[in-house]
């Protein structure tokens, strides 16, 4: 779930320079993303998610036991992603940049079973956590300055807006115009009524990647999102509610309206219960 992002890194520490010293550089982690990307590498058409806890130095690829799921360097232009790469390895720590690798593969297999997008997926994937480091006074600034309408929550919370924020960077630093892609970026925290498939689909990766962790309830939600994408997004913000609630934590009014939307679409599917006809 995406309330245990205090394992891999603080929202406080949006200067990268502050953060305890790791094994592994981030040089080195995005080296290994970038080889595996490129078209000469044996890696480029199989990379596959890695297990990951707060502990562990892996490499970020591996090679894939599943012929079928594409990969985020068959379906996004390898130029742009070293460029993004190149970008997340000075701006987020080795944890986030793992993270994010691993959100980025997780939304091209979810796009896949859902024959969405994968190169959209792969993008908005990568792109997501840009702002994540981004000081609260900077994200502040820069929302205001796009008109944002921001909530008291948001006020009082600013690296809930890394969402959005993210989505200006990935515009204004990266070209990136597809409106689809955009809003898969601006909606992963805390999704958003009426939101696309796309948008489902980066905002359970976020939430459901294998980082994330292993327990019977993130089981269930994962085998849910290859099932059911609107089903899977309410059954996911109910556990992000829950968790808040029990910690007497503020809750987002749109995630709220995101959890209440999803709902109702997946009520809307199933069908209601046969009536018994009185003798």
């Amino acid at each position: 779930m995406r309330e245990l992002d205090g394992n891999m890194d603080s929202y406080d520490t949006a200067d990268v320079g502050h953060l305890k010293p790791v094994k592994q550089s981030v040089e080195r982690i995005a080296d290994k993303a970038l080889s595996a990307a490129s078209p000469q590498s044996p890696n480029a058409q199989s990379l596959n998610r890695v297990p990951f806890d707060d502990h562990s130095q892996a490499a970020t690829t591996l090679p894939s036991d599943n012929p079928h799921v594409s990969t985020s360097a068959s379906v996004m232009s390898v130029e742009l992603r070293d460029r993004i790469i190149r970008w997340l390895q000075r701006n987020v720590p080795i944890s986030r940049l793992q993270h994010i690798l691993r959100v980025e593969q997780c939304s091209i297999e979810l796009a896949q079973c859902h024959q969405l997008d994968q190169a959209q997926a792969a993008q908005a994937g990568l792109m997501h956590d840009l702002a994540k480091f981004f000081k609260p006074q900077r994200l502040l600034q820069m929302a205001q300055a796009e008109g944002i309408v921001l909530d008291p929550v948001d006020m009082a919370n600013p690296h809930l807006l890394h969402a959005a924020v993210g989505a200006i960077v990935a515009r204004d630093e990266f070209g990136i115009q597809d409106e689809a892609v955009l809003d898969a970026i601006r909606n992963h925290t805390l999704g958003c009524p009426g939101m696309s498939a796309l948008s489902c689909v980066v905002f359970l990766a976020d939430s459901l990647e294998p980082g994330r962790g292993d327990t019977p309830e993130l089981d269930v939600l994962r085998q849910s999102s290859q099932q059911d994408l609107y089903r899977a997004v309410w059954l996911t913000c109910d556990e992000s509610l829950r968790y808040l609630l029990s910690r007497a934590q503020q809750i987002h009014p749109r995630m709220v309206l995101t959890r209440n939307w999803a709902l109702g679409l997946t009520h809307k599917k199933t069908p209601a219960p046969a009536k018994i006809q009185s003798q």
